[in-house]
């Protein structure tokens, strides 16, 4: 509670970067903060883009919960809940912020809280063909509406602009695709979910955002803040300047 007997506005941090220009040498000193699980997982890939993307997410993740928590940025591991989405842990403990990331073409980043609630973050790129074809399978008759309404030129932007909100959805409720998606659905503007009534969920205990962020990707989030006021703070990370093994970002 604030002095006036409100509840303090929930904050939240969200830490996007660049990835277009990098390579692998210039991330391999980031793999430096990573854990022996980080590294023995990113080795398994077998493409130069995606251990790429695998370092600058860990590590740009690394870096925003060591400035939420004060913690040293090698400090942390991590835990998978059982849908497999990552809680981080100090000393074998979860911590008491809320985190998550999604890495892209061209584009990292990663939502932070100082609290732990439901939060879910997703990145897509929007040079990417929109595949409009399985809107039918992923959106409902509302959604489809809206979506076919829009010109032409715009609907390959709004396919990703539904498509991020729900993945930032399932994200944070830790489900995935085990919860029906028929379920729930989204309006604009600006971007709000509806429940269908068996969820016994309300859509006012929802917050979600969307921008467009450097590297040219679609960002989301979403956070279950039970009607509170959102602080919601984008911040660029400069690649150029980025070291995590300090906590801090350029």
């Amino acid at each position: 509670m604030n002095a006036d007997g409100n509840a303090a506005p929930l904050r939240v941090r969200v830490w996007t970067m660049a990835t277009a220009e990098l390579d692998e040498a210039a991330v391999a000193p980031w793999a430096a903060v990573l854990d022996a699980p980080e590294r023995a997982r990113c080795a398994r890939f077998a493409f130069a883009e995606t251990r790429l993307a695998f370092i600058a997410a860990h590590a740009l993740t690394r870096a925003a919960l060591a400035a939420a928590t004060g913690a040293g940025v090698a400090e942390f591991g991590f835990a998978a809940a059982p849908h497999g989405k990552p809680e981080a842990l100090l000393g074998g403990v979860a911590v008491g912020v809320a985190f998550n990331l999604s890495h892209t073409d061209g584009a990292v980043g990663v939502a932070v809280a100082a609290e732990r609630l439901p939060l879910g973050f997703d990145l897509e790129p929007l040079a990417r063909r929109a595949p409009l074809e399985v809107a039918h399978r992923f959106f409902t008759a509302g959604e489809i509406a809206w979506l076919d309404a829009l010109p032409s030129a715009r609907r390959g932007e709004g396919f990703f602009r539904l498509w991020t909100l729900k993945e930032a959805f399932i994200k944070a409720t830790g489900k995935g695709l085990t919860q029906d998606l028929s379920s729930f659905w989204f309006a604009f503007d600006p971007p709000a979910i509806r429940f269908a009534p068996e969820v016994g969920e309300r859509g006012e205990d929802w917050h979600f955002a969307q921008r467009i962020v450097p590297g040219g990707g679609l960002a989301a989030i979403g956070v279950r803040n039970a009607g509170r006021a959102v602080e919601l703070v984008w911040e660029e990370q400069d690649p150029a300047s980025f070291d995590p093994a300090t906590g801090r970002a350029g």
